[in-house]
C-alpha cells in the first residue's frame, strides 16, 4: 500500500469509523440539555455568523452549558454548505490532518478563520481607530464602541477602553470629563451621559429664550415705539396739508397765458380793443361800437 494513496484514505477513514464506534460504545451515554439553538448555513456575510456566535454563546450561559456539550450542540445547528463542510473538518481530524478541537475557544478560532475573512478584521482595527463620537448620542457611540470589540475580538484592559473611549467624545464634552476622576469605564460613561444632558439642556434653553422670548419682547417693544411715532412721510405730508386746508380761499396766481390786461375794464387776458364789454349795434346800415358799462 503506497503511502498518501486513495486506499490509504480509505482505510484510514474505515478505522476511525471503527475506533469511533467503539469509543461510543464504551463510554455511557452524555446527557445532553434541551437547547433550540439559532441555525446557521454558512452565509457570506461576517456579521451574520458573529451574530450567530454571539447568541450561542448567551444562551450557553443562560442554560449553564458545560464545555465538552458546547461544540456538539452547536455543531447540530449547521445547514448547508456549513454541515458538509464541517462533516469533512471531523474526518479530517479523525485522520490526524488537523489538530483536535479540546474548547469551545478552538471552535471560534476555527470558525471565524473560515467565515470571517481577514479584511474584515482589517477593516474593523480602522474603524476602531477613527471612531469618534460625532452627532451621536452617548449611547448610540459607546455601544458602537462596545460591539467593534466584541466583533474584533480584542481583549483590552480597562485603562485601554478608557482611553479609546474618551478620545472619541465630541471635545465640548471630552473637556468637561477630563476635570473629573473615574475609576472604571461604566462611571465614566454614566459622567459623560450626564455632561451629555447639561449640555443639551443649556443649549435648549438658550435657543428657546433667544428666538422666543426675547425676541418677541423687542418685536412687540419695536411696535409699540412705531405706532406710537408718526413716521417721517406722515410728518411731511401733515403741514402740507394743513397748509393747503387753511387757504382754500387764496387767488391763484395768473398764469403765463393771462399776461394780458385790459387797462380800461382791469380784466386779464385781453387788450382793450378786444375787451369782451364792447357792445356792437346795426343803426341804419352803420354798425356803431359802443363801451358797455353796468
Amino acid at each position: 500500500m503506497e503511502y498518501g494513496s486513495q486506499e490509504e484514505d480509505d482505510w484510514r477513514i474505515q478505522n476511525f469509523e471503527a475506533r469511533h464506534h467503539h469509543h461510543q460504545h464504551q463510554q455511557p451515554k452524555k446527557t445532553m440539555p434541551f437547547i433550540k439553538l439559532p441555525s446557521f448555513n454558512g452565509d457570506n456575510d461576517p456579521n451574520i455568523y458573529l451574530g450567530w456566535e454571539t447568541k450561542v454563546e448567551q444562551m450557553f450561559n443562560v442554560y449553564e452549558v458545560k464545555e465538552d456539550q458546547k461544540i456538539e450542540l452547536a455543531s447540530l445547528e449547521f445547514e448547508d454548505y456549513v454541515m458538509r463542510w464541517w462533516h469533512q473538518l471531523v474526518m479530517e481530524i479523525g485522520l490526524n490532518k488537523r489538530l483536535t478541537m479540546v474548547s469551545w475557544n478552538d471552535f471560534k478560532l476555527c470558525m471565524r478563520a473560515q467565515f470571517v475573512p481577514p479584511h474584515y478584521r482589517n477593516e474593523l482595527l480602522l474603524k476602531l481607530q477613527r471612531l469618534h463620537q460625532g452627532p451621536r448620542s452617548m449611547d448610540e457611540y459607546f455601544k458602537d464602541l462596545e460591539v467593534t470589540l466584541i466583533k474584533i475580538n480584542m481583549h483590552e484592559s480597562e485603562e485601554s477602553k478608557i482611553v479609546r473611549f474618551v478620545s472619541g467624545l465630541r471635545r465640548e464634552i471630552q473637556n468637561v470629563v477630563e476635570l473629573y476622576e473615574y475609576t472604571s469605564l461604566k462611571k465614566l460613561v454614566h459622567l459623560a451621559v450626564k455632561v451629555e444632558s447639561q449640555l443639551l439642556r443649556k443649549t435648549s434653553f438658550k435657543h428657546t429664550h433667544n428666538d422666543g422670548f426675547y425676541n418677541s419682547s423687542w418685536k412687540d417693544k419695536n411696535k409699540f415705539h412705531n405706532q406710537d411715532i408718526p413716521s417721517n412721510s406722515s410728518k411731511e405730508s401733515t403741514p402740507q396739508t394743513s397748509k393747503e386746508n387753511s387757504s382754500p380761499s387764496r387767488t391763484k396766481s395768473p398764469t403765463k397765458t393771462s399776461n394780458k390786461k385790459c387797462f380800461k375794464y382791469l380784466g386779464f387776458g385781453h387788450i382793450t380793443t378786444n375787451c369782451p364789454n364792447k357792445r356792437t349795434m346795426m343803426v341804419k346800415g352803420v354798425i356803431v361800437v359802443s363801451d358797455h358799462s353796468d
